[in-house]
């Protein structure tokens, strides 16, 4: 039990250790316009918070793919859009980020910051909402739109693709938090059987779970209700969720959770879950094993 526990701080040090100070143009309301090899990059913010926009140079599909990070107790204004993605650059194998990867396949990137830190979930929905939206509309995108979100940014972008399917043409849920109502339920079950050392780690994410719904479940169910992806599983659009067998931060239990409601909503057409074998907690092995879907939700309804 120790390395498991040990394993969930080391994750935690490093996101925090790896995420890079914005600087001042990144605040510009203006987008700001940098000339990558590969692609053209333009950051700003939009509505108050932060974005990046990546659009390739050469073979674009005309797609885009909207990025949704996953929890950070850190203010916004000390990390840039995609910088939880700094992780995947030095921990995978090819020592390259997801978004610099899907940019490589063809598709636009594009990010909000949220415009706040540790469980914002009503405003990163409207953020990238925003976002997906003001994309769209300025930078050219002709085809499919899709959100790829890991461990919260999961959650998001599931609760996104239920909301707007008209929006959306689909969804990639990489460690997502699916249930929200579980997930709380086994955070409190789990806090006083933690180490003391990291104990104050999970009592911090409590508490802004609890800042974000306006308290405990038992006393604010509905409001957990109202953007739990389990409440909502009556799906239109392709989704697909990949969990790393391994994963101690979030259950099996949730992804089961959340595949019984889409099931008992009707919509069972519309959803598929896999397991990452050796993965964990949207770690390399996670994500490159949800790329390897990707395509599906590409070229959906072929082959589903």
């Amino acid at each position: 039990m120790k390395k498991k526990f040990s394993s969930v701080l080391l994750t935690l040090v490093i996101l925090a250790m790896t995420v890079s100070p914005l600087t001042a143009t990144v605040m510009a309301k203006n987008p700001v316009v940098t000339e990558e090899e590969e692609y053209t990059q333009y950051v700003g913010t939009l509505d108050g918070a932060n974005f990046v926009v990546r659009i390739p140079k050469e073979g674009w599909n005309g797609m885009l793919v909207v990025g949704c990070h996953g929890y950070m107790d850190l203010p916004p204004e000390t990390w840039s859009p995609d910088a939880q993605f700094q992780v995947d650059t030095l921990l995978n194998g090819e020592a390259k980020g997801l978004p610099f990867v899907l940019v490589e396949e063809g598709f636009a990137y594009a990010a909000s910051s949220y415009g706040e830190g540790g469980w914002p979930i009503k405003k990163a929905m409207i953020h990238t909402h925003q976002l997906t939206e003001y994309v769209i509309n300025n930078y050219g995108v002709t085809g499919k739109v899709f959100i790829v979100g890991h461990s919260m940014g999961g959650l998001i972008g599931l609760a996104l693709g239920e909301k707007y399917p008209e929006l959306y043409d689909g969804v990639l849920d990489i460690s997502g938090m699916k249930d929200v109502i579980l997930g709380y339920t086994e955070l409190v079950a789990l806090i006083p059987n933690l180490p003391p050392p990291v104990q104050p780690i999970f009592l911090a994410f409590k508490a802004d779970i609890e800042a974000e719904y306006g308290g405990t479940y038992d006393e604010k169910p509905k409001a957990y209700e109202r953007t739990n992806p389990t409440s909502n599983a009556e799906i239109s659009i392709p989704m697909i969720s990949v969990n790393g067998a391994q994963d101690i931060l979030m259950s099996p239990d949730q992804a089961v959770s959340y595949e019984n409601a889409v099931a008992e909503a009707g919509c069972s057409e519309y959803y598929r879950l896999y397991t990452a074998a050796e993965g964990g907690h949207a770690d390399p092995p996670t994500i490159d094993e949800a790329l390897s879907h990707f395509e599906e939700l590409v070229n959906y309804p072929t082959g589903w």
